[in-house]
């Protein structure tokens, strides 16, 4: 049987001032020709599939067509565990019912961890979503004195999966977590947060595969252990390099293929004179940080390269006199001021002060009046 492990789809994360809802889109078809390609049977979704607890109808709709297609229209079986991403509540809810459809997701811990049976029972996958110390204390009372850290609670969590696991099937588990010698991106914020709840490879001993989620670079922790990698780029940096894709397994053998999969928008970072980098051909379509050698970071010079680039999201300068670091603006960073804001910045770029008291008031007044006349008219 072939089975698709893929993780971190992160619905309804903001890009910019908008959202990645047409390259997700184009992840999906991509995922959809492999597996009709490959005759996969099963996909193995291994958290945050959306990006926050509360989300958009946008990005609930874009995870509805993503299970529909897959599970309706294919056929395949969808495995799905909450990331640190997820609400566990929502994403679990009606999940007796969506089983029946092929949609089995697993949203919070419990001590007896039912596994999903594929290929006749010959394959087993034991989906555990994202958990905590206090959560596996509360599941396992009499290991409480045991489990005194996030290594710790997942041993007794899977000890105890290992106690009656059939050891004539293939075992897979399907974790959220941040294991030891992994290497993160920089959109891996919350991991290097949890970096202190990270655990070592050598809880999953005895599994013949863990298809790993939450972080974003795919990577081979161990010959058994790996992570997918998220499907998209979602930071600058090294993850602008990254090779994306999903990684197929063939429970015949256990071996494992990863799929490069181009997203539809990558990354990239340029640095050079404003001409240099209004000249340049090969950014147009790309997400882009723009180092501007020539010029300081400001509105105008923001609208200005957004003219050219619709999908610059971080612009730096060059720096001021009296400060060692480049001035920057980002897309989020406007988005975020009002007309107060975007006023006192245009004062410090083209004249170097604060507005005084006196102007601050007469520009209140004067939009006062402007809102006034908008109203009237």
């Amino acid at each position: 049987m072939k089975i698709l492990h893929t993780s971190d789809w992160h619905f309804g994360m903001p890009v910019g001032t908008g959202s990645y809802e047409a390259c997700q889109r184009h992840f999906l078809s991509q995922l959809r020709e492999v597996i009709l390609r490959e005759n996969v049977g099963a996909v193995l979704l291994a958290g945050d599939v959306y990006d926050a607890g509360i989300v958009s109808a946008d990005a609930i709709r874009i995870y509805n067509d993503a299970a529909t297609m897959l599970c309706m229209e294919l056929g395949v079986q969808l495995i799905v565990i909450a990331g640190n991403h997820d609400s566990a509540a929502r994403l679990s809810a009606c999940r007796e019912l969506l089983a029946a459809a092929g949609l089995h997701v697993n949203g919070r811990l419990t001590r007896d961890v039912e596994p999903v049976l594929l290929d006749g029972g010959k394959v087993a996958v034991y989906p555990l979503p994202f958990f905590t110390r206090d959560a596996a204390e509360a599941l396992f009372p009499e290991k409480k004195s045991e489990i005194r850290s996030t290594e710790t609670a997942y041993m007794a969590v899977c000890d105890h999966i290992r106690e009656t696991m059939d050891p004539a099937r293939r075992n897979i588990v399907m974790a959220h977590a941040m294991v030891v010698g992994a290497e993160l991106s920089d959109s891996d914020r919350s991991a290097r947060v949890g970096m202190a709840a990270a655990v070592s490879k050598d809880v999953f001993a005895g599994f013949d595969y863990v298809a790993l989620g939450h972080i974003h670079k795919p990577q081979v922790v161990a010959p058994h252990v790996r992570y997918s990698g998220s499907p998209l780029k979602y930071s600058f940096g090294s993850e602008e390099t990254q090779e994306k894709g999903v990684v197929l397994i063939d429970t015949e053998d256990m071996s494992q293929r990863f799929i490069p999969l181009p997203p539809l928008r990558d990354r990239a970072s340029a640095e050079g004179t404003l001409d240099e980098l209004m000249a340049r051909e090969d950014l147009q379509d790309q997400y882009l940080k723009l180092t501007v050698t020539d010029r300081y970071a400001g509105l105008d010079l923001l609208a200005q390269l957004r003219e050219r680039f619709p999908n610059v999201l971080e612009v730096y300068g060059k720096h001021l006199e009296d400060q060692e670091s480049a001035t920057a603006l980002s897309v989020e960073e406007l988005e975020r001021m009002d007309e107060t804001d975007i006023m006192k910045k245009f004062m410090a770029e083209n004249f170097g002060c604060e507005p005084t008291a006196a102007q601050l008031s007469l520009f209140a007044d004067v939009l006062a009046w402007s809102e006034e006349e908008g109203e009237l008219s």
